[in-house]
């Protein structure tokens, strides 16, 4: 039996018995490496991971960014297996260039997410935090929370609609008017003919709380700017609880602030410097820190999948979950 070994970059739970119990099946001799036990916090830089991947047949990463010099120094890996939906901080042209799989667990959180989102958009409707605040600094009156639309009166943009967001749709479509839907990659309409299937510029306009839910990419990079502030609605609800660098933020902060964009509920930021932005502490947003997708059960589901596309991958020549 082949003698295989493993490296976990980094993770933020409080074991990975799991994931040991998992990768045990690839025979009593794998090796696991992790690092996390070697570096407080595990090796998250490209210096920290090049002593480790040399030799690794897999690399099992959460937020340790995997580079193409990273990936250049890999001599017989055939997997690397990332803790979540997104796989921004892996290079996928440099790991297929090498053959090898990038592998993730794009179902893992659905009813997290969805529900997280639908929750920042009902917070900023009926301006439950905004009172909450007011109270705080006693200067809460009914006149300082108008206006406040019915929810059954208002039109819901989906951008993107994939899993996350169909499971959105789902939970939303009994709160909202009407949904609205920007995606040009999906092809399902026919299976949606209550939707409206719209052009971004369109969407963007007839929305009162646009809700953002597609993959950081090179093309979705700054998404949402300038211009498309500029095409909402006065007043709209933003919601991310994608990634933040899908929107650019200097123009996010101006359109808040001279109350075009009327409040934004934003579980991700671009630099997840989430107790120095300015956002926190602005009155017309709702800041949590990238909790959207946690949960018990999402927690064991992610772990558990991780660890099941390693084994598949050295064993079969394919993960469960495949990026590229």
């Amino acid at each position: 039996m082949s003698h295989y070994k493993i490296v976990i970059s980094d993770y933020y739970y409080p074991n990975i018995d799991q994931e040991r119990r998992i990768l045990a099946q690839l025979g009593p001799d794998v090796e696991i490496v992790d690092c996390t036990q070697i570096i407080p916090g595990g090796a998250k830089t490209c210096e920290q991971l090049l002593p480790f991947v040399g030799d690794a047949d897999a690399l099992m990463t959460q937020f340790a960014g995997v580079d193409a010099q990273v990936i250049a120094a890999m001599r017989q890996c055939k997997v690397i297996a990332h803790y979540a939906v997104g796989v921004d901080l892996i290079d996928i042209e440099a790991a297929t260039r090498k053959n090898i799989k990038v592998a993730n667990v794009p179902d893992y959180c659905l009813d997290e997410v969805s529900n997280s989102a639908i929750a920042l958009m009902l917070d900023a409707l009926r301006k439950i935090t905004v009172a909450r605040d007011l109270l705080l600094k006693g200067e809460f009156n009914m006149d300082a929370i108008q206006p406040i639309k019915r929810v059954s009166d208002t039109t819901l943009c989906l951008i993107g609609f994939g899993n996350i967001a169909r499971n959105v749709y789902a939970k939303a479509k009994a709160f909202f008017a009407r949904v609205v839907v920007y995606d040009p990659y999906f092809n399902g309409q026919a299976d949606y003919p209550e939707i409206t299937f719209l052009t971004l510029e369109e969407a963007l306009s007839q929305a009162d709380v646009v809700s953002i839910h597609v993959p950081l990419t090179k093309s979705t990079k700054g998404l949402l700017g300038r211009a498309q502030f500029a095409q909402m609605k006065d007043g709209a609800v933003l919601v991310n609880t994608a990634r933040g660098a899908l929107i650019d933020e200097d123009a996010m902060l101006e359109a808040l602030d001279s109350g075009k964009l009327g409040y934004a509920g934003l579980d991700v930021l671009a630099d997840d410097e989430y107790e120095h932005t300015a956002f926190l502490r602005h009155p017309h947003v709702c800041l949590t820190p990238h909790i959207a997708w946690n949960s018990d059960g999402s927690r064991e589901e992610l772990q558990r999948k991780t660890a099941e596309n390693v084994v598949s991958a050295l064993l079969t020549g394919q993960p469960v979950y495949c990026v590229n």
